[in-house]
């Protein structure tokens, strides 16, 4: 058979042969394909002309391998495998669940042993199977991450001295205290920092602004003890509250999730805010995997 280079074979061609070598006949393949007979075989003769050989011999009605088509035929029927393949991996990417596009999270420990296992969960539940990467670290540890195209949603303190960052959605809170709920001051409604001299303190280490934040509200109002521990997380400092080893003063929307602790939560006053924030890098586009995760993040703020 003569050579057909000059025709373009398409994904139909392709999808012609294979109806066709599986019913043995061009009508039962133009109904599968949905087309006409004449389409059908149009199609088939192409494909023949394309490749410089017949596929199939005619027999009346019916088709049959040639030895030819018979050794080219797993090698065909592989393209179309790849092209089914290939669309269904690509209906998995529009609707943002593919295994191909990991959804990266970049969060503090608090939250990453906490919040995040919970609405990974019920993600899964609801948007089908998605590979998630889950990484942690410190503010400005999170926010580089997402600046440099390794995480796809962080979660950080505000004011964010990392350019290159996009807010997503901020999440407002304040300073809160927190305590076993057998400490004296557990059902107070609110505390001051004057009510706060003489008791042993838990507050998160130098290197966060909030901690000199805390300070400069501790110098106004004479308060100048020391504290008596010092937490790298508000995980921790929740934990060695729970504890009975003293009161922590920390974030009230990261202290929530561990309420499930034996402890109370009373407000500072005055009020000490503090806002969060989800950030995305402002140069890189988000997996569509991202929106029912920032949905979620949404609700539980």
């Amino acid at each position: 058979m003569a050579q057909g280079n000059e025709i373009a074979i398409s994904v139909k061609h392709i999808h012609a042969y294979d109806a066709i070598a599986a019913t043995g006949s061009t009508i039962a393949a133009a109904v599968d394909l949905g087309i006409s007979q004449s389409n059908a075989s149009r199609l088939l003769h192409q494909l023949e002309l394309y490749l410089g050989v017949r596929l199939f011999e005619r027999d009346k009605n019916r088709l049959s391998m040639t030895r030819e088509g018979l050794q080219l035929g797993p090698e065909i029927r592989a393209i179309s495998d790849r092209l089914t393949a290939l669309k269904v991996t690509a209906k998995e990417l529009e609707n943002g669940r593919s295994l191909e596009i990991p959804l990266r999270l970049a969060f503090p420990a608090s939250l990453s042993v906490t919040l995040v296992p919970r609405l990974i969960k019920r993600f899964l539940a609801e948007n089908g199977p998605v590979r998630i990467e889950v990484a942690s670290g410190n503010y400005l540890a999170i926010e580089r991450m997402v600046a440099d195209g390794q995480a796809d949603l962080g979660f950080t303190r505000l004011p964010s001295p990392t350019p290159g960052l996009r807010e997503e959605h901020v999440l407002p809170s304040r300073n809160i205290c927190v305590m076993h709920r057998d400490h004296p001051l557990a059902g107070q409604q609110t505390l001051t920092v004057p009510e706060l001299k003489s008791q042993h303190l838990i507050l998160l280490n130098r290197e966060r602004p909030v901690r000199h934040e805390l300070e400069a509200l501790f110098y106004k109002q004479g308060l100048r003890q020391r504290p008596a521990i010092e937490a790298h997380s508000v995980g921790c400092a929740c934990a060695l509250a729970a504890e009975g080893l003293g009161l922590a003063i920390v974030s009230e929307l990261l202290a929530r999730e561990y309420k499930t602790m034996p402890l109370a939560f009373v407000p500072l006053k005055p009020d000490l805010t503090v806002d969060y924030a989800i950030v995305s890098s402002d140069r890189i586009p988000l997996p569509k995997s991202a929106a029912p995760f920032l949905h979620y993040l949404r609700e539980w703020a």
